[in-house]
């Protein structure tokens, strides 16, 4: 066995891909594998994620393990602190471009111009991540807001409850389109695996 594959390893996650990574079961393919979730309302408090990650990439580094950032640009440099911790980022800006895949993701941008994407997390906690924090409720700033989008796009994962009610009441809500996508998890178990 090669030192890479003994050392041990942890992802650092972002709670959104809870059910990606435990349908794609990693822990039980890779023994060595550990993963951490961090919660996905972190998002609305760059400063306080930051630290979050900070605080678990110790812990990793205390148990000598290779780290994996599963995170999209969630604080502003990101990046920078990946690579001062010599931490692995996985590629990627958004979570919803992990989890459609690069060449999707791009197509379904060029497809409309203007796409809000949501995800289960999203959607269950949309006055919390949304109405409150943009002040949605009121409809001068619901249009300023959301006036460059065309299309709420839902990002369908197949342990998703069905959501397609309140997608249909959200998508209403903003004054968009709505199209729901599957996620088969085929773009991020490859990129997954080849930095494993």
């Amino acid at each position: 066995m090669s030192d890479k594959a003994a050392r041990a390893m942890r992802i650092i996650a972002c709670a959104v891909f809870r059910p990606a990574l435990d349908s794609l079961g990693l822990e039980a393919r890779y023994p060595h594998l550990r993963i951490t979730y961090l919660p996905s309302h972190l998002h609305l408090k760059p400063q306080e994620l930051r630290n979050c990650l900070e605080k678990a990439v110790s812990s990793a580094r205390e148990n000598d393990e290779r780290i994996i950032c599963l995170y999209g640009d969630c604080f502003p440099e990101i990046d920078d602190f990946c690579r001062q911790e010599d931490v692995c980022k996985v590629r990627g800006h958004y979570c919803y471009e992990m989890l459609l895949g690069d060449e999707r993701f791009g197509r379904l941008i060029d497809q409309t111009a203007g796409t809000y994407f949501v995800e289960k997390e999203f959607l269950l906690n949309f006055e919390e991540y949304c109405v409150k924090p943009l002040e949605l409720n009121d409809e001068e700033m619901r249009r300023s807001c959301f006036a460059q989008y065309r299309r709420l796009f839902y990002l369908r994962q197949p342990s998703d409850p069905d959501l397609r009610p309140l997608a249909d009441e959200v998508a209403e809500f903003l004054g968009l389109s709505l199209e729901v996508g599957d996620v088969d998890y085929v773009h991020l178990e490859k990129i997954l695996i080849a930095l494993l």
